[in-house]
């Protein structure tokens, strides 16, 4: 949910249109999965890390105002949650969200649609 909720801040920063209001998307309410119910009493729901100390800090210019289910304030953090364990370096995966797709068929349809586009 947050993830889903910061992206739709963000098309409406870009765009102006507030993307929360549009029915059936996005769906913001998480609370109908058990398991996130006691991250969300906690707040959880409300808070935004870039998980990195260098990166991402512009995200605060995104990530504020009030959560559009309970009105709490949003609030963006550098770096990572004050709990949990050390994060792993992990081996790159490439085709991770997009299979069957490789580095090289990205650049060649965007240079495609560039083209398309006259720029």
């Amino acid at each position: 949910g947050v993830h889903v909720l910061a992206y739709a801040k963000a098309l409406e920063i870009a765009t102006g249109v507030d993307v929360t209001k549009m029915f059936p998307i996005p769906k913001l309410d998480n609370k109908a999965f058990e398991t996130t119910r006691k991250w969300e009493a906690m707040g959880e729901h409300r808070r935004l890390y870039t998980f990195s100390d260098k990166d991402y800090q512009g995200i605060a210019q995104i990530w504020k105002g009030t959560h559009p289910t309970d009105g709490g304030k949003l609030e963006a953090f550098a770096g990572l949650p004050g709990y949990g364990g050390p994060v792993p370096e992990l081996p790159d995966l490439p085709e991770e969200f997009a299979p069957g797709i490789s580095a090289e068929d990205l650049m060649q349809i965007a240079e495609r649609l560039k083209r398309h586009a006259g720029l």
